[in-house]
Formats: C-alpha cells, structure tokens, sequence
C-alpha cells in the first residue's frame, strides 16, 4: 500500500511539474532580422503576446505581427495535435528531444458549397528550444512585386513580409 502511494505521489508531482510547449506563427508585413527578434522576444511571453489576431506587445519590434497560429501543448516527447475551427484546421505534429525540436504546422482553410475546395500552407521548423524565453525556430523572409492599379494608374508594388516561428518552453 505505501508503494503505490509514493508511486501515485510520484506520478501527481511529474504531472504538477509538465512543462508546456508554447508555439506560434506569426507573419510580419516587413523585413526582420533574427538577431533583432531575439532581442525582442527576450522581454516578452509567447502566450501572452500572441492571444489575439494581432501581436500585443510594448517591444516596438514585435509590434504590427499577425498571429496566424498560437497553441500551447505538453513539452514532452512526441506529440501531435488537430484543432478545427468553423472552415480552419491546424496540424501540429513534433518531437522534443533533449534540447533540440522538430515541428511541422499544417494549415487548411476554405470550404465551398458542394465541391471541398481546401487551400493548405506548411510550416517546418529544426532548431534548438531551451526552457525560458521565447526563440526563434524558423524565419522565412518572402519579397515579391505585384501590380497595383489605382485610378486607372498601373503600378508595380515590391512587397516585403516574414513568416516566424516561434517556440517557448515554460513550467
């Protein structure tokens, strides 16, 4: 009886003691540097900056980011998980192993009346994550030009954004 009491306690302070996997994706309308985000993100908790569309942060830097996925899991091992929201879905598929994490975010989006037309992005990331401040796990700059026409003036417009991965292992 006392064993199965210290493995039952044992077992509560493992469970009580679970650190928790914070991720998002968040995509920025300009350029960013890693370095600069890194110092950024020093001063900032993941979950807390990225609970809503919009990045809500004091750090100027991080400021103006649209939040395309934030979710928290267990920190532990394999882990995977599938959330579905009206006509979106999230795939989130992973492993923590000692201090290094793989991490693939599938996003789908968009149904039509009577044909499932269904538009899908992937996100991977490999990169070291240490429990405590957020880190970057995978910044993707993208630079494109499109043509603007406004009053009947064509115009080519160069356009810049970053699409960020980030992680924060916490207790």
């Amino acid at each position: 009886m006392a064993k199965l009491i210290l493995l039952a306690l044992l077992a509560f302070s493992l469970a009580a003691s679970a650190s928790q996997l914070d991720l998002a994706i968040v995509q920025f309308p300009e350029v960013k540097t890693v370095e600069e985000l890194e110092v950024a993100l020093a001063n900032v908790n993941l979950a807390e900056i990225t609970n809503s569309d919009r990045t809500m942060t004091s750090e100027s830097y991080l400021k103006g980011g649209y939040v395309v996925f934030a979710q928290s899991l267990p920190a532990s091992g394999t882990f995977a998980s599938s959330t579905r929201i009206s006509n979106n879905r999230a795939d989130v598929q992973g492993r923590i192993s000692g201090s290094n994490i793989s991490v693939k975010v599938t996003l789908s989006e968009g149904v039509e009346a009577g044909l499932r037309r269904f538009s899908s992005r992937t996100y991977e990331a490999n990169s070291q994550l240490t429990p405590g401040q957020p880190r970057i796990l995978s910044l993707r700059q993208i630079s494109g030009k499109a043509a603007v026409v406004t009053r009947g003036q064509s115009a080519i417009k160069e356009t810049n954004f970053c699409s960020v991965i980030i992680g924060q292992i916490s207790k």
